[in-house]
């Protein structure tokens, strides 16, 4: 699992290495996160990088607060389509890997996928709001709903 979480934080850090030219954002997030009996609320922050005008791909990190016993983390690396509509709306589909973990009296850390889409909007140049809604599709815990609002700061 080690070695997963290392590959993973190593693409993180090409992309951000590479990312010369493109709009980048750096985002605080608000989440909620829903699935197999527990529902928490918590804080996550995100890094993006446009590879093309449409073509965008996230990292994140979000936790869970305890709620019944367990609070929850996260690391996700999705990739997003974008369609713009007028000036500064955007709406994505996305899918990446997600790396789920669940903490109560025994931890427990799942690798899945995220399905799901989001909307953006551009208050200036600097500043955007952003809503994301993923399905976590993870092996051995099912399905997870997550749905995320939150702020970023362009590059």
């Amino acid at each position: 699992m080690k070695k997963l979480l290392l590959t993973i934080m190593l693409c993180v850090f090409a992309f951000a290495g590479y990312a010369q030219k493109g709009e980048m954002t750096a985002s605080a997030q608000f989440m909620l996160g829903a699935g197999q009996g527990i529902t928490n609320a918590g804080l996550g922050a995100k890094f993006s990088y446009s590879i093309t005008d449409p073509w965008r791909v996230a990292a994140s990190f979000d936790y869970g607060f305890r709620n019944k016993s367990v609070a929850t983390w996260d690391i996700n690396v999705d990739a997003h389509y974008q369609f713009f509509f007028g000036k500064g709306f955007r709406a994505y589909p996305l899918a990446g890997f997600t790396v789920l973990g669940y903490q109560s009296l025994g931890n427990t850390t799942c690798v899945g996928m995220n399905l799901g889409g989001g909307a953006q909007y551009d208050i200036n140049d600097s500043w955007a709001i952003y809503s994301e809604v993923k399905g976590q599709l993870v092996h051995n815990h099912g399905s997870r709903f997550g749905w995320s609002i939150g702020g970023s700061y362009k590059f």
